[in-house]
């Protein structure tokens, strides 16, 4: 008899699948993503998928789940069916220029049952960084400038996200800005 695996027996585990949400069309980065998606888009002659895939395998990543979307070809191009290690499984956005990351979030349901690394693709970061998001249950939250707009978090007295917030909420004590990348059980 198979011993089922329960989310108690995960805890402790090393997350190791990653869903990267890349559909989005990224219009401010207009003209150079007029034929190419942002995510290989060139930081100092690297592509930001590049130093993602990079960062993942860093960090013993075993499976990638890409969301597509905007010149989704060319993704599936770059990265095959396997890269630096990782098994990697495409999943369409057919609405992607008219939704957003939730949505992407929300097809990727049927494909990922185990705790995974939610991350967006157009993120430059240091591999380093995501060593304390190894872990399922973990959130990357800052404080809120004036500048941030999206959902926010509040926080309980044990650092636990006790509450999602849809809106706009002045900087305060109480609400932060929700970041990306999250470690999901």
């Amino acid at each position: 008899m198979k011993k089922r695996t329960v989310y108690s027996d995960l805890v402790n585990e090393p997350v190791r699948t990653a869903l990267l949400l890349a559909a989005g069309t990224g219009s401010r980065l207009a003209p150079l993503t007029d034929i190419t998606p942002k995510c290989l888009v060139p930081v100092n002659d690297i592509s930001i998928l590049e130093r993602l895939v990079c960062s993942l395998q860093e960090h013993n990543f075993n499976r990638l789940v890409v969301v597509i979307g905007h010149h989704g070809d060319c993704i599936r191009d770059y990265l095959g069916t396997r890269k630096r290690g990782m098994d990697i499984t495409y999943i369409t956005s057919p609405l992607y220029k008219t939704t957003n990351n939730i949505y992407s979030l929300w097809l990727a349901r049927e494909v990922i049952d185990e705790p995974f690394l939610l991350i967006e693709s157009d993120l430059v970061f240091d591999a380093d960084m995501l060593t304390d998001m190894l872990y399922p249950d973990r959130a990357a939250v800052a404080k809120i400038k004036p500048w941030m707009n999206g959902t926010t978090v509040t926080v309980n007295s044990h650092r636990e996200i006790d509450a999602f917030h849809c809106g706009t909420h002045p900087p305060d004590e109480k609400h932060f800005k929700t970041q990306h990348p999250l470690a999901i059980a």
